[in-house]
């Protein structure tokens, strides 16, 4: 029988329970981080993945992120990764953005995009993967979901180039397979990637386009796949849940690919987790807004056995892009 207290192996690293922290804002002073992240560490959590972190300082969420840029970047990613290290937890940094901005030039488009732009975006993003494995972290996530940059380059809805980065698939996927290669040869790194099960626009991605992505980002050597849709989590609330999609998803995709998957989705209840992780083959379940409701709830609930997130799923939290809860 699983468990979400499962000690568990994920990739290359260590787990001591199967469920994974994500993070999505940060608007918290770094002292009131460090505390949280101590808390959430200590809880019994299985994996952190940070805030999203921001790369370009004019990014149009940047003002909600930890700054890549900042001169106090990497001592604060240090003291991230000494906290959860400390508690034999490994952590990840996710890293993405909005908006592509050249020079004067705000907000430049994907199809509008030279190589000489491609080229410093990937460039950008190692540069950050070099500072966070300087600062100890285990390794990076590319946030390819929800509504960010580069979930957009390789979604056909907005691509429309006609060159070597547009088209079909492996096209459009060229910029961020380019970029796995150069990491993977360089840097002694964890690789994950969240993608979109599907995002339901006419002339997107579906679930066979996001599948045949995932099986390309595993050949470049991606060490680990969390999956979510656009615009996640609104698309839980106590009412209505999507759950039974990305659950179908996951499972086929678990058939396609040889790598850990995480499965994201509104949980909230100790007992379903664990229904669902032995009713399917799905061996991971990545957890949000209860972490901001109550940082170290993992605590009472590998005491009690049957736990319930007190988080309300008001999604305030997301739509005010604020990393406190507003009823706690």
């Amino acid at each position: 029988m699983k468990d979400i207290f499962d000690n568990c192996q994920f990739g290359d690293l260590k787990l001591k329970s199967r469920v994974v922290r994500t993070g999505l804002w940060q608007t918290q002073p770094m002292g009131e981080v460090y505390e949280k992240y101590e808390n959430i560490a200590e809880s019994g959590v299985g994996l952190i993945i940070t805030e999203l972190i921001s790369i370009y300082p004019k990014d149009k969420f940047s003002e909600y992120s930890l700054k890549s840029n900042s001169p106090q970047f990497i001592i604060e990613a240090k003291k991230l990764a000494e906290i959860a290290h400390n508690h034999d937890v490994p952590i990840l940094a996710q890293v993405e953005f909005i908006k592509y901005n050249r020079g004067i030039d705000w907000d430049i488009d994907i199809n509008d995009l030279t190589m000489a732009d491609i080229r410093q975006i990937q460039s950008d993003i190692i540069v950050v993967a070099q500072k966070l494995k300087l600062a100890g972290f285990d390794g990076i996530q590319l946030a390819l979901g929800n509504n960010f940059f580069l979930s957009k380059f390789i979604n056909p809805y907005f691509n429309q180039r006609s060159d070597d980065y547009g088209g079909n698939t492996f096209n459009r996927m060229r910029i961020v397979l380019e970029l796995v290669r150069v990491m993977k040869s360089n840097l002694d790194f964890h690789i994950g990637c969240k993608v979109n099960a599907f995002d339901g626009r006419k002339g997107g991605i579906d679930a066979g386009q996001s599948i045949e992505i995932c099986k390309l980002l595993e050949k470049v050597g991606v060490d680990s796949i969390q999956v979510t849709k656009p615009l996640s989590p609104l698309y839980f609330t106590k009412d209505v849940s999507n759950e039974d999609e990305l659950v179908e998803f996951c499972q086929n995709l678990i058939g396609e690919v040889d790598v850990p998957i995480i499965l994201g989705g509104g949980f909230a209840n100790q007992n379903h987790m664990n229904e669902l992780l032995n009713a399917t083959d799905i061996e991971f379940l990545s957890m949000y807004r209860p972490f901001v409701a109550q940082e170290d709830f993992l605590k009472s609930w590998k005491e009690s056995g049957d736990g319930t997130s007190r988080c309300k799923m008001c999604n305030n939290c997301y739509r005010t892009k604020t990393s406190t809860c507003y009823h706690y």
